[in-house]
């Protein structure tokens, strides 16, 4: 009886050392998780950080080949065929290997998305996961303004037209809160206080800055730099989408949001 009491005690103790290991396991997992994911984010950002360089040195050798001009944003804008990232037929799908950029790019030319954007909806799919500042670079909005016709986004501003290179931004993390989900989108649109002072402008529009990286954009600028923003400020409803809350989704603009501002050329 002894003997059998003894190996009783011995099971019964080796399944309170697996209960406390397997406690112990958890409590770890939990503690390291946070910082698994962290570090998983950090290496999704260095890579749409490269992204956007990419990027911008193709727009920069565009504009060496086009007497410094930019690609335009979205030229013969009403036909909604033409974008910086590529060209479409109709209604269908834009196609990135038609893109104005592509033989500026590396590695076959094809834009390499954001690994943080999933999203794959709505009009403008193409563009990485990335906004294109049209007030500041890639259209003529900002001299021309919103004439009837939109004759503003055939062109863009070159490089002398451009006051501050190393703080104008060019691209940046972006999407577009359509009230059913996220889309991409093709422009990184100015707010408020900088749009009112574009001729006949239309506004209020909705921000398309997506501050996805642990609540920071990725930003590339005119000089070829990339850096980290904080968005600034937000709205909680949509000028165009029924249901839409671009600061639930962190879309928004960076700061600084009045005064001399990253979205304009001067």
């Amino acid at each position: 009886m002894e003997a059998a009491g003894e190996r009783m005690w011995a099971r019964a103790f080796t399944l309170v050392e697996l209960l406390v290991v397997i406690a112990i396991i958890g409590l770890l997992a939990a503690l390291l998780m946070p910082v698994l994911m962290q570090a998983r984010e950090q290496g999704r950002r260095t890579v749409c950080a490269s992204n956007l360089r990419q990027l911008t040195q193709a727009n920069l050798l565009y504009a060496a080949d086009w007497d410094g001009y930019f690609v335009p944003a979205a030229p013969e804008f009403l036909r909604d065929q033409r974008r910086w990232f590529g060209v479409r037929n109709r209604q269908g799908r834009f196609e990135p290997r038609d893109g104005p950029l592509v033989s500026y790019m590396k590695d076959g030319g094809l834009l390499r998305r954001c690994p943080s954007f999933e999203t794959q909806v709505g009009f403008d799919i193409g563009t990485g996961g990335y906004v294109y500042n049209d007030i500041g670079v890639g259209t003529r909005l900002w001299f021309m303004g919103y004439t009837p016709g939109l004759p503003a986004y055939d062109g863009s501003l070159s490089e002398a037209e451009i006051m501050k290179h190393t703080e104008t931004a060019m691209f940046a993390d972006g999407a577009l809160d359509i009230g059913t989900g996220l889309a991409e989108y093709t422009f990184l649109i100015a707010p408020p206080d900088v749009l009112r002072r574009v001729p006949n402008a239309i506004y209020p529009l909705d921000p398309s800055v997506h501050f996805r990286h642990h609540g920071v954009a990725q930003v590339s600028f005119v000089d070829g730099h990339v850096r980290s923003l904080k968005m600034g400020t937000s709205t909680d409803r949509s000028g165009v989408y029924r249901g839409a809350n671009p600061a639930r989704q962190r879309i928004g603009w960076f700061l600084p949001v009045t005064g001399d501002t990253y979205y304009d050329p001067e």
